[in-house]
């Protein structure tokens, strides 16, 4: 009686091997859109706060602004002692989900490490120190020193080599958008 073996023909093997090759490629993204995708979580993370700032300042009357930081990769959240003159940034402003305070520092971050952080901005007049951006009652964007001094413009770019990601605070309304 003879024995009978079975197994796999080099044919069928190469199939198996192919098939799992185009399943890898698929599935596993390349590293330019992890980048991509690390960086539209950065500028949403950004915007978002910089929204809660402008919306805070509508809801409480209070000033509140953001106060971005390219040296360290940092934007703070902050609002606006006006009993001085000029005004003063008080940092303890806590973001409403974590209760943490509303520091994004993008170089130790989770999910934006890596990401660089430069920005510029116009005003309709001097401004002291166009780091600090402030949201009045109306959630109209000005100036920190002095608070008289309306934004036109604000440009935050986030980028990671040659990706990049604009956030605009618009004058007047004070919207954000990301492009």
């Amino acid at each position: 009686m003879g024995r009978h073996v079975k197994g796999f023909t080099v044919t069928e093997l190469l199939i198996v091997v192919l098939i799992l090759g185009m399943t890898a490629l698929v599935a596993i993204p390349n590293f330019s859109s992890s980048n991509a995708h690390k960086l539209d979580l950065a500028a949403v993370e950004v915007a978002e706060a910089i929204r809660f700032a402008r919306t805070e300042s509508v809801r409480t009357g209070i000033p509140h602004g953001v106060f971005t930081d390219e040296a360290p990769n940092r934007l703070r959240v902050f609002w606006a002692d006006t009993g001085t003159t000029p005004a003063t940034p008080t940092y303890d402003v806590r973001n409403p989900i974590d209760k943490k305070l509303y520091d994004i520092d993008l170089d130790t971050h989770p999910f934006a490490a890596g990401v660089d952080f430069s920005g510029n901005a116009s005003f309709q007049g001097t401004c002291n120190d166009d780091r600090y951006i402030v949201f009045d009652a109306t959630g109209a964007p000005r100036c920190l020193d002095p608070m008289t001094v309306i934004l036109r413009s604000s440009d935050k770019t986030l980028a990671i080599g040659a990706a990049k990601r604009v956030l605009t605070i618009h004058g007047i309304t004070g919207r954000v958008t990301i492009q």
